[in-house]
């Protein structure tokens, strides 16, 4: 799927960062296709690939300096954004009001990830660097709402299968007698895992950084993990964890039955007639709730579904650019007296678009 990727205002890095450095950066983050989107928006130069983007950065015109402005935004605006798995926590306006006069006195001091931020930590250091989440920065947006930046090392497994007739001899007669071989190899990443406080909307934001690579036990794990290690900077978070994060199950049926809302890209349902689907649109097709199957489908049944999972899009024009939004729970809630859902999934590519979204979410929790 296509997004628009529209820079952050804030931060820069203190100091001018390599072009070549920003840009292998940028690389491992995002698809050349997008950024090429974002040039496009900002009218600069676009290039055929990651090349042309360092040949138009380092122009020394006036024009290349607006480039690097826009690649040092862009990159800080990936760090709070991208696909991440969230859990948010309701805390009352005085205790949000304290918590961000606290986060104003928090100081970020990363001794394993300080010295490259907010450039990643040389990939060969990250095998036996820190898996716990280190204060990297403490942004302040526009709006006055804050967001903590902590890194950490992680990895996810890296499979590949080899067909027989693909291995060299001397494999093959290891091990006699196989069709394929499957191996895994650990690959380590920096994540930039990131805690917002909505001063105003009394919400906690706590967001994990590329979930699809973390085992669902880990996923589940990391919110906690993340908050412990905001506690030790601002005192109002000790405990923050002990209390479960907000219910989101009811935003399922509330967000798919509301007809407007955003565009359903994909559904699972138990039917009144007790069968199980499961349905997804392909990228840029229309609204699964106006397809002619399961429109037809619907109607057959009068309407009437039990909705686990949801996956919704949402294009937004000021600034122009698109966010999906995926609410997944077990079937098994679904024969619960109170199902909960207590995280959900959210990628976008800009910070505006990341909160719209969940502001439409909270809407149809209370």
């Amino acid at each position: 799927m296509g997004h628009s990727h529209v820079a952050a205002t804030q931060p820069t890095p203190p100091q001018p960062v390599p072009v070549e450095a920003l840009v292998a950066a940028l690389k491992a983050r995002t698809m050349f296709t997008v950024l090429r989107d974002a040039l496009k928006v900002e009218k600069l130069p676009l290039g055929q690939g990651w090349g042309d983007v360092i040949a138009n950065a380092t122009e020394s015109t006036t024009q290349g300096e607006r480039y690097r402005k826009f690649l040092r935004a862009y990159f800080a605006e990936s760090t709070i954004t991208g696909e991440r798995y969230v859990q948010l926590f309701d805390v009352a306006d005085d205790d949000a009001k304290q918590i961000a006069a606290q986060i104003q006195g928090a100081t970020a001091n990363s001794p394993t990830f300080g010295s490259t931020y907010p450039l990643p930590i040389p990939q060969d250091l990250l095998a036996s660097a820190s898996s716990e989440p280190e204060l990297c920065e403490v942004r302040l947006h526009d709006s006055g709402d804050f967001s903590l930046i902590f890194c950490s090392a992680r990895w996810h497994d890296d499979k590949n299968a080899y067909e027989a007739k693909e291995l060299p001899k001397h494999v093959l007669d290891t091990y006699n007698g196989i069709d394929k071989l499957v191996t895994y190899r650990k690959v380590y990443y920096q994540a930039y895992d990131v805690v917002t406080l909505r001063v105003n909307l009394g919400r906690i934001e706590v967001c994990i950084e590329a979930p699809t690579k973390a085992k669902k036990a880990e996923i589940e794990g990391l919110p906690l993990k993340v908050l412990s290690a905001c506690a030790l900077h601002i005192a109002k978070f000790k405990g923050m964890g002990a209390k479960p994060p907000e219910n989101l199950f009811p935003a399922i049926a509330g967000m798919y039955y509301h007809g407007t809302e955003g565009k359903v890209m994909g559904l699972a349902f138990r039917t009144m007639t007790g069968s199980i689907k499961k349905e997804r649109m392909t990228p840029d097709n229309v609204d699964l709730r106006n397809e002619k199957f399961h429109h037809a489908g619907m109607n057959a049944l009068g309407q009437k579904i039990s909705p686990y999972e949801l996956t919704l899009d949402y294009e937004m024009t000021t600034p122009s650019t698109i966010a999906t939004l995926k609410l997944a729970a077990l079937i098994r809630e679904l024969s619960s007296a109170t199902p909960t859902l207590h995280g959900c999934y959210v990628t976008s590519t800009s910070f505006s678009a990341f909160e719209h979204t969940l502001n439409r979410l909270v809407t149809y929790i209370y």
